[in-house]
């Protein structure tokens, strides 16, 4: 054998190598006899393989190609572990446009470590690259045509699949039956595989999806009018859930906004939520459209990055044909999500961002609860009565790994000293919640706001996801992935408990807007 069909082996071998870790990962194996499975598993080979060819063909060097074929697969299998161990989710294909997202804001996806191991690492794997690079012998003369070649056909086979044959592509691959979970469907086809069928997939299916979602109207009224209107709020709170639902030794007292306004609101209770510890557009979009997970397919993963990318049917659509203006408030980089370009398709006249809160007081990076009411509780009052607020707040967003920088509460506020808690998340819980008390007294600055303002004003919250902390919830036996929500009114007297799935959120504050105090326990969801 040659010294060039040896390295070639050797570089196929690696390539082979790497596809088999982002499949072990995703616990599918390589057996397969029907047609569709045996196309599933080229079709997830396919990225190695056209990645060892295009390097291969740049640099004239197999073995060069093949390890750096088998780092990129390394690093994508370890990616998906760690998400599934963090978030019980797998790399979905949303997850590789929000990845630009990592370098804008790297505190948000990453729990980074100390950045100078990380530069370090970073030379000395590109330093052994480098001499690879060097040392191993070319199989032949240097030309840019063989990598352009085969760049050009990978760059025109993308384009085809998600233009002019994606209907059919559809059709194909639909026969495999894709599940929806990414889990399952991980461990039959791959997780690369998985990834290109979920993408093609959702493509095919948005036109039809969108037309069946679209909202019936939307044109602004022409005239405004306010009699007999109430402004509406409407929170997202940032991994909010009643935390004294963990475990018995949490502090009863440690939420008391949140228990008066029980007491003595509308309707309150457990919402499902399509994520947990992250993702926080699916509940934002579920709660805004009504829509379930089952109306918008594949794009599920997150609405924003395609589906919303056209007027969608909401509860802001509905209140602006009613005659509010509608207004969202998001105290973060307003691109995040693509919030910045889909909002006005959601039905919001207006989109405030970290912009509006120049000064505000910060907890870490993120801009205070408190503030974030205070600033509502104000436009409230320079508004007229007919207004929609949809606030995103950001303050309790992980990761927490100091707690907060303000300072996180001693162990005896929290919970009984004998309470055992894994070491690695006990002080990132610690600071959690006290974002979650701090997220109480924003409730309270609304509540005193409405109590002040004109009658029968409504005020709901609700929680976007639980946060992630695997092992203490593990530890602790709690297993629900529920957050909580309120609807509240001045004056309503006794609230009543109804557990919500995300989706029935939106028509109940529109019922509860509509009706009596009293009626709000015959409707609901169970």
């Amino acid at each position: 054998m040659s010294l060039s069909s040896a390295a070639l082996a050797i570089g196929c071998v690696l390539t082979l190598f790497g596809w088999w870790l982002t499949r072990a990962v995703a616990g599918a194996g390589l057996r397969a006899t029907a047609p569709l499975a045996l196309f599933a598993i080229f079709l997830d080979g396919a990225l190695p393989l056209a990645v060892f060819g295009f390097l291969y063909a740049a640099t004239g060097r197999a073995v060069f190609a093949g390890a750096l074929t088998l780092a990129l697969a390394a690093g994508f299998a370890f990616a998906d572990r760690r998400k599934r161990e963090v978030l019980i989710e797998p790399i979905v294909i949303s997850d590789v446009f929000l990845a630009f997202d990592i370098f804008r804001h790297p505190s948000l996806a990453l729990p980074f470590p100390d950045m100078a191991r990380v530069m370090t690492g970073v030379g000395l794997v590109a330093s052994a690259f480098g001499a690879l690079l060097v040392l191993e012998p070319a199989a032949w003369p240097w030309s840019p045509w063989p990598a352009l070649s085969i760049a050009v056909a990978v760059l025109a086979a993308i384009w085809a699949l998600t233009r002019p044959l994606n209907a059919a592509a559809g059709r194909i691959l639909r026969r495999l039956a894709p599940s929806g979970d990414p889990v399952r469907d991980g461990a039959r086809f791959g997780a690369l595989a998985t990834l290109a069928i979920y993408g093609i997939v959702a493509r095919a299916e948005r036109t039809r999806r969108r037309a069946a979602t679209a909202p019936c109207a939307v044109a602004v009224p022409l005239l405004r009018h306010h009699a007999g209107c109430a402004p509406v709020v409407l929170v997202q709170c940032e991994s909010f859930f009643d935390v004294r639902r963990i475990h018995p030794s949490v502090d009863r007292a440690l939420l008391p906004n949140l228990d008066r306004c029980r007491r003595g609101g509308l309707q309150w209770g457990h919402l499902s939520v399509p994520c947990w510890g992250a993702n926080t557009v699916r509940t934002e979009f579920a709660v805004l459209t009504g829509l379930p997970e089952a109306a918008i397919g594949l794009d599920k993963f997150n609405p924003y990055q395609g589906f919303a990318r056209a007027p969608v049917s909401s509860i802001a659509w509905q209140m602006r044909s009613e005659g509010y203006h509608t207004i969202c408030i998001h105290p973060f980089d307003r691109r995040f999500y693509g919030r910045d370009r889909v909002m006005r398709n959601l039905g919001f006249d207006e989109f405030m961002g970290e912009e509006v809160f120049n000064g505000a007081e910060r907890i870490g990076a993120y801009v205070a609860d408190v503030e974030v009411a205070r600033f509502t509780a104000q436009l409230l009052k320079e508004r007229e009565p007919n207004v929609f607020v949809f606030v995103v707040t950001m303050e309790n967003h992980g990761p927490w790994p100091n707690g907060h920088a303000n300072g996180a509460l001693n162990g005896a506020d929290l919970w009984h000293q004998g309470l055992a808690l894994p070491e690695d998340e006990r002080h990132a819980l610690k600071g959690f919640m006290q974002g979650v008390r701090n997220a109480d007294a924003m409730l309270g600055v609304l509540t005193h706001a409405f109590a002040a303002g004109p009658p029968g004003g409504l005020l709901a919250m609700y929680g976007d996801h639980l946060p992630s902390f695997p092992k203490t919830f593990r530890s602790l036996g709690f297993c629900d992935g529920r957050s909580d929500y309120l609807l509240w009114r001045a004056g309503s007297g006794e609230g009543v408990r109804r557990d919500l799935a995300a989706q029935d959120l939106a028509r109940t504050i529109l019922e509860a807007r509509r009706a009596p105090a009293t009626a709000i326990a015959a409707y609901g969801g169970s």
